[in-house]
């Protein structure tokens, strides 16, 4: 595999999702940026999916990008693109990350699950022997599933719409880590000890809630992907009744460690 490409004078960093607006990563990472003197930005674009093919024919010829960092709803046709991939994008059959390599080769990663897993062992949760209730078996639901399948966690329960997609992330998390047993939606939710919301509810006022928080037990920790608005009524209603939570802005911070260091930036935190 070629190395990652150096890029003397200014480096850019593509974000892309649709919609875009809702993301907040950029602000911290070009802040940090900024403070530690490194010439490089990155900057959200909205592409859409019919675009999305286009999008990654450029980058290879981009000579100053260091990669791309992908958001709902490319991570898993992004995957399809990329020359090489890391096992863990593997499992998730996704990526949220990119590397373009000197030679405009695409190596592919997904960070989202072990952002997760360190973010609410931060906080408090811990994932060995935990029962794990995820909703939304796409690609950073994937991604954690399969993190806190490797954190020993003891069983996990998939809420998922799409039958095929709840069967393959169900198939390979059975492959990947055979003794974790897989469930669907518990009938008792107080048996559950964190909770994923990996789907988009919550971005929209109307939205209704991923799962009902009053049938959780006190002491069950709740997650939420969406990063706009910044407590969505899924983790207010969680800290409501004082659960632990973590919110779709602190799991993307804990991205800014593990990923920074794959496009070849220093982080000191």
């Amino acid at each position: 595999m070629s190395e990652r490409a150096v890029h003397p004078g200014y480096t850019f960093v593509p974000m892309i999702g649709h919609p875009i607006a809702q993301v907040i990563t950029p602000e911290p990472m070009n802040r940090y940026f900024t403070t530690a003197g490194i010439d490089a930005a990155l900057v959200p674009m909205d592409v859409a999916p019919e675009q999305v093919a286009d999008f990654f024919r450029f980058v290879r010829g981009w000579s100053n990008c260091a990669g791309v960092s992908i958001t709902m709803p490319h991570k898993q046709a992004a995957y399809t693109y990329c020359d090489t991939i890391s096992d863990r994008a593997a499992q998730a059959q996704a990526v949220n990350l990119i590397v373009r390599k000197a030679d405009g080769t695409l190596a592919g990663d997904m960070t989202d699950g072990e952002a997760f897993v360190k973010a609410i062992g931060a906080r408090g949760a811990m994932p060995a022997g935990s029962r794990f209730l995820l909703i939304g078996a796409g690609g950073a639901g994937a991604a954690v599933a399969h993190a806190m399948a490797k954190a020993q966690a003891a069983v996990i329960h998939i809420i998922e719409i799409d039958p095929a997609r709840r069967t393959a992330l169900g198939d390979s998390l059975q492959t990947h880590h055979p003794n974790i047993a897989i469930a669907d939606r518990p009938d008792n939710p107080k048996i559950v000890d964190i909770v994923f919301n990996a789907t988009p509810l919550g971005m929209e006022p109307d939205d209704p809630l991923p799962f009902p928080v009053a049938t959780l037990a006190d002491h069950c920790f709740v997650a939420d992907a969406v990063t706009k608005p910044l407590v969505t009524p899924f983790i207010a209603a969680a800290r409501a009744r004082e659960l632990g939570t973590l919110t779709g802005e602190e799991m993307a911070l804990a991205q800014l460690p593990i990923q920074l260091p794959l496009w070849g930036f220093a982080y000191s935190p």
